[in-house]
């Protein structure tokens, strides 16, 4: 397992060394992103069914000794939890490969960030140390912000360096922390074991507070919220899209490995605060998305919601639930991915048939309906894992807190009520006056959603049912 871990972190650099010296204006270096992404893929596939079966069993870590005069060792580890994370964004990454434009796919300079991000993605899911944990998560501010800029059709400067000083600020907190677990342990520490540091009161408070903060500042809680919506709303390209919809993510899974065990009781007490925040925002942003015109607004709203909703499950309910979250994590991501590309090829499509973006559906048979198949999965459904898990988790919260749970509810009604007449207005004809020639998609492309399709399907009576014992 520790070598797989290994090929694991090595595949995107290789990956990133052959698209650096393909040719420009070659589709060569856009397979090579493709067969790099596919690889990992293959790799994490290995790497679940010992971690399925052998549950009980701790994974086995990879170490790699780094600075073993300052006592730095820099350690990785892959569980269920991470493999099934690191599954969802690969497969985000490949559908949203599969939505560029022929132009788009010649572009070395888009393909080599996103290979560079996919390689920090991957060390942070796996980082079992917290120096290394820190290392990926500020490695991933540099091509997130680059991809933005040349590649995001973000007009604004102004919002892109905000945008880019909250990965910053987020960066600085956590080292900030870093340093002060390191001086106190006199080391580097697995994140397993933390809590196990003896850190000073205040220091500590330093710690917990500037750790919470560092991963806020990657959720859409207000007041980060305005620069997430500002950027995703902006963005045009569906690679871009994607990856910046990835960052919240990684603010997701640092409370999920930080919170049940290591987080104090002086930091539990602003608890209500983070519910509080977290609450009025889903609120916020689903009236926000209802207020939108076109589906990719909309569609961020929705992932908003439903990122603070998996915050919100994250430290309020035992770790007992964390595999329910996992399981909606991995659906959602693929879901919101794909709904992405296929918003993007009907604006596309529209765009290029001079058409009104009412009734856009109704011309595109085949897009049509696997549109309609991801958004009737993303309300809520019961098509995928993600209904049965999410009724558990939201469940759950009505236990904990009943207003929270009346609150997260009714932001999840109106952003799914919103979504769903947001696609009776992509297939209704009525203001159109003529018919209109608009390409659908192609027979390959269809059939590639089509086994994404199955793959959600089948989820929905086994989330693990692609393990081998």
């Amino acid at each position: 397992m520790t070598e797989l871990l290994l090929i694991l972190l090595i595949i995107p650099l290789l990956g990133n060394m052959f698209v650096l010296f393909a040719k420009k204006n070659d589709t060569n270096a856009f397979y090579v992103a493709i067969f790099t992404i596919a690889a990992n893929i293959a790799v994490v596939l290995r790497l679940l069914p010992p971690t399925v079966v052998n549950s009980a069993i701790p994974p086995e870590n990879y170490t790699y000794h780094w600075l073993s005069n300052a006592g730095i060792d820099l350690v990785f580890g892959a569980d269920t939890f991470s493999l099934l994370l690191l599954l969802s964004v690969y497969l985000s990454l490949l559908i949203g490969m599969i939505g560029l434009l022929a132009s788009q796919r010649k572009s070395k300079a888009l393909l080599l960030l996103t290979l560079y991000f996919m390689w920090n993605i991957t060390g942070f899911l796996t980082a079992r140390d917290m120096f290394s944990f820190y290392i990926f998560f500020a490695g991933m501010v540099l091509p997130l912000f680059m991809l933005v800029e040349m590649f995001g059709s973000v007009h604004k400067t102004s919002v892109l360096y905000v945008f880019f000083s909250l990965g910053l600020v987020g960066a600085l907190l956590l080292l900030t922390a870093t340093l002060i677990i390191y001086r106190f342990n006199h080391g580097n520490v697995e994140l397993s074991e933390i809590a196990l540091v003896s850190i000073p009161k205040y220091a500590a408070m330093v710690v917990w507070i500037s750790i919470c903060l560092a991963f806020l500042s990657r959720i859409p809680i207000w007041p980060f919220h305005h620069w997430f919506a500002v950027i995703n709303t902006g963005t045009k390209n569906p690679l871009v899209y994607i990856v910046v919809n990835l960052i919240p993510l990684t603010g997701l899974y640092g409370f999920m490995r930080f919170w049940q065990l290591t987080v104090p009781e002086s930091v539990v007490t602003f608890l209500p605060i983070i519910t509080a925040f977290g609450v009025i925002t889903m609120l916020f942003a689903a009236l926000i998305g209802i207020s939108f015109k076109d589906f990719l607004p909309k569609l961020f709203s929705y992932s908003a919601v439903y990122y603070l909703l998996f915050l919100l499950c994250t430290v309020l309910l035992d770790a007992q639930y964390e595999k329910n979250i996992a399981f909606s994590l991995f659906i959602f991501l693929i879901v919101n991915a794909t709904l992405t590309v296929l918003d993007l090829w009907s604006e596309n499509a529209c765009a290029e048939s001079r058409c009104d973006y009412r009734g856009i559906l109704a011309y595109m048979p085949r897009l049509s309906k696997i549109f309609t198949f991801f958004v009737l999965v993303a309300v809520g459904l019961p098509i995928s894992s993600m209904f049965w898990n999410n009724f558990v988790l939201i469940s759950a919260l009505f236990k904990i807190n009943f207003v929270a749970g009346i609150g997260i509810m009714s932001a999840i009604t109106l952003i799914c009520m919103s979504v769903m007449y947001e696609l009776f207005i992509m297939r209704n004809l009525k203001t159109i006056g003529s018919a209109v020639a608009v390409e659908d998609i192609s027979e390959r492309q269809s059939a590639f959603f089509m086994a994404i399709i199955v793959l959600l399907f089948l989820s929905f009576f086994d989330p693990l049912w692609f393990v081998l014992s």
